[in-house]
């Protein structure tokens, strides 16, 4: 999921145009899309603000009354592809069912959902978070995270407050970060794992220690062309196939971070003011890739636009 930020507001559009733009946002969501059926028609006021920070992606939204439906994308989705979805209600109310169990949840509640799975939700006129986690991320924080999916959970008990508190300021303030953002994600990940009450077994324990010690790994050398999984592994005291294995459990590998935080940082610099005057070659270069035409074919499949052609829309 790319860092680029996005703004939609209803202001000055009249109901029936608002309505459509906005079932036609979440209809084309390629992650997870979604049907819209809105339950109050006579006057619509809503906004949407998507964020992204490091492989997450926020939705602050603001709409009134509806049903959506959402009907899985499991045949579509490589494992690595899959995202789970934290649904916190600032106002109003979300009732909700996927093919295993039913859930309601109020402001200082949330739920989490699977988006290769059907899921339906209605809801009254609200203020909300989506917070979209790719699955092998979280697996990262949270072991056996599919098991929590559909359980409304609390937001103000034991150590869930600060995770609500974070998300808040996001959303009210996410334009200024203090710190580099995947470090924000990182925060995310610990509070999720503190809200949940992670408790691991010694061993389960040392393989998420490991997998968390390569993603960053991946992350401060990213920049690195000669970072590999051998040369990973050997630093750990591991093997290649078990560097690979703990990857895969995850549904996951090395190449496929490896590339989402090139491609995430080639986001950055070809988006940002301060190096729009810099070479697409020379970003590619920066960023790890030598070859500047593989460079450009991964970015158009994880962007559905070329560099260039992504700098010229932003």
């Amino acid at each position: 999921m790319p860092h680029r930020d996005t703004a939609w507001t209803s202001n000055r559009l009249g109901p029936d145009e608002a309505m459509e733009h906005w079932r036609d946002i979440f209809a084309r969501r390629q992650e997870t899309p979604i049907e819209v059926e809105v339950l109050e028609s006579e006057r619509f006021d809503a906004f949407l603000f998507s964020r992204g920070i490091g492989q997450l992606r926020m939705l602050h939204m603001r709409a009134p009354a509806q049903r959506v439906i959402h009907h899985g994308t499991a045949e579509d989705l490589a494992a690595g592809d899959r995202l789970v979805h934290l649904l916190y209600p600032l106002e109003g109310s979300f009732t909700g069912r996927d093919p295993t169990r039913a859930f309601a949840i109020e402001p200082g509640q949330f739920v989490m959902m699977d988006n290769s799975r059907f899921f339906e939700l209605e809801c009254t006129a609200h203020e909300a978070i989506d917070l979209i986690m790719p699955l092998p991320w979280l697996e990262q924080h949270v072991p056996d995270p599919l098991t929590l999916l559909s359980r409304a959970m609390s937001m103000r008990e034991h150590w869930a407050p600060p995770l609500g508190s974070l998300l808040e300021t996001i959303a009210r303030q996410g334009e200024d970060y203090p710190v580099p953002r995947p470090l924000v994600a990182e925060q995310l990940g610990h509070l999720l794992a503190l809200a949940i009450g992670v408790r691991e077994p010694s061993a389960g324990r040392r393989s998420a220690r490991l997998a968390q010690r390569i993603m960053q790994r991946i992350e401060s050398d990213y920049s690195d062309p000669e970072l590999s999984p051998v040369g990973v592994a050997a630093d750990l005291g591991i093997s290649k196939r078990y560097l690979q294995s703990l990857l895969a459990g995850s549904g996951t590998s090395f190449v496929r971070e490896l590339n989402a935080v090139r491609l995430d940082r080639a986001n950055i610099l070809l988006t940002d003011p301060r190096t729009r005057e810099l070479p697409v070659a020379e970003i590619a270069f920066r960023c790890g890739f030598l070859d500047p035409a593989y460079f450009a074919r991964q970015f158009r499949k994880r962007f559905n636009a070329t560099p260039r052609g992504w700098r010229a829309m932003n």
